[in-house]
C-alpha cells in the first residue's frame, strides 16, 4: 500500500498538490470514520487530544507535500530514494534527541543511507541536477523522521490518523484555494485520489497497526525495507518513472543503511 503512493502520486498529474493532499486525506479520514463506527469505537475516534491532532496532520500532510513537490523536480523514482532517508534520520535524531552519539553501525547505516542518494541522483549531476528540488526530497524525509521520532515518544493512543487526516485534509484544501488556481479533477484524476486517500493514507496504516501488534516485529521490519524498490516496480511497470540503474543500486544502498541504523540501540 504504502510503495503505492509514488505511481499514484504520478499518476494524478497536473491535479494541484494542495488539492490532490486535500481530498485523499479527506477521503482518508471519512473512511476512517466509518471503520471506527462499524467497530464501535466512535468515541476514541472524536476525543484526540489537539495537540496530538494538530502533530500527527502536520507530520503526515508535511511530508507528503514535500514528497509531491520533489516529484516534480527531480522525477518519482529519485524522489521516492531521497525520501527513503527517514529510517537514518530517524535514527540520527533520536541519538541526538537522547544526547548520545550514534554507534559505528548506526554511523554506517547513516553513511551508507546519504551514498544510496547520491548513487540515485549521481546521472543528474552532470548539469541538470535540481539541488532545490532534492532538498525537498530531505526535507520530506526529515519531516517523516521528526515525525515518527515524536509519536515514539507519545503514550498510545487509537484512532489518531483518522482525524488528524480530516484536519489536514480541510486546511489543505483551504490553501489549495488561496495558493494554486482553483480545478476541478477529472473522473480518472478523482479516481486516482480516491486510491490514495483509502490505500497509502488509511487502510496501509490499519494493517500496519495490526501486523505490529500480531505478528513478529523482525519480519514486518524487514518487508517494510522492501517498500522502495516495490515503489519503483509499480513506477516501472505503468511506466511513470525512468528506473535506471544508478537509482536501483542507489535504494539498495538507502536500504542497506536503514537495516544496519535499525539493527543497533
Amino acid at each position: 500500500m504504502w510503495a503505492s503512493w509514488p505511481a499514484l502520486a504520478t499518476a494524478v498529474s497536473p491535479a494541484p498538490p494542495l488539492l490532490v493532499l486535500g481530498a485523499s486525506a479527506l477521503i482518508g479520514s471519512v473512511l476512517s470514520c466509518f471503520l471506527a463506527v462499524q467497530q464501535g469505537r466512535s468515541q476514541a475516534f472524536v476525543y484526540v487530544p489537539l495537540k496530538t491532532l494538530v502533530f500527527v496532520a502536520i507530520g503526515l500532510m508535511g511530508n507528503n507535500a514535500f514528497y509531491l513537490a520533489a516529484i516534480a523536480r527531480i522525477g518519482p523514482a529519485e524522489a521516492n530514494v531521497v525520501h527513503y532517508l527517514w529510517p537514518v534520520l530517524f535514527v540520527l535524531l533520536a541519538s541526538l534527541l537522547h544526547r548520545r552519539m550514534p554507534s559505528l553501525l548506526q554511523t554506517l547505516g547513516i553513511a551508507c543511507g546519504f551514498l544510496g542518494v547520491a548513487i540515485a541522483l549521481s546521472p543528474k549531476m552532470a548539469g541538470n541536477l535540481d539541488v532545490f528540488g532534492a532538498l525537498l526530497g530531505v526535507c520530506g524525509a526529515l519531516t517523516f523522521a521528526a515525525y515518527s521520532v515524536g509519536r515514539s515518544l507519545a503514550k498510545v493512543e487509537t484512532d489518531v490518523v483518522g482525524p488528524s487526516l480530516g484536519l489536514a485534509g480541510v486546511c489543505a484544501l483551504g490553501a489549495h484555494v488561496l495558493l494554486e488556481p482553483i480545478y476541478w479533477p477529472s473522473a480518472k484524476e478523482w479516481f486516482v485520489i480516491a486510491l490514495m486517500g483509502i490505500g497509502p493514507f488509511t487502510v496501509a496504516n490499519v494493517l500496519w497497526d495490526r501486523a505490529t501488534r500480531a505478528g513478529s516485529t523482525a519480519t514486518i521490519s524487514s518487508l517494510a525495507f522492501l517498500t522502495p524498490l516495490v515503489a519503483m516496480g509499480l513506477l516501472a511497470a505503468f511506466g511513470l518513472g525512468q528506473v535506471g540503474i544508478a537509482v536501483v543500486v542507489g535504494a539498495l544502498f538507502a536500504i542497506a543503511g536503514a537495516l544496519l541504523s535499525s539493527g543497533s540501540k
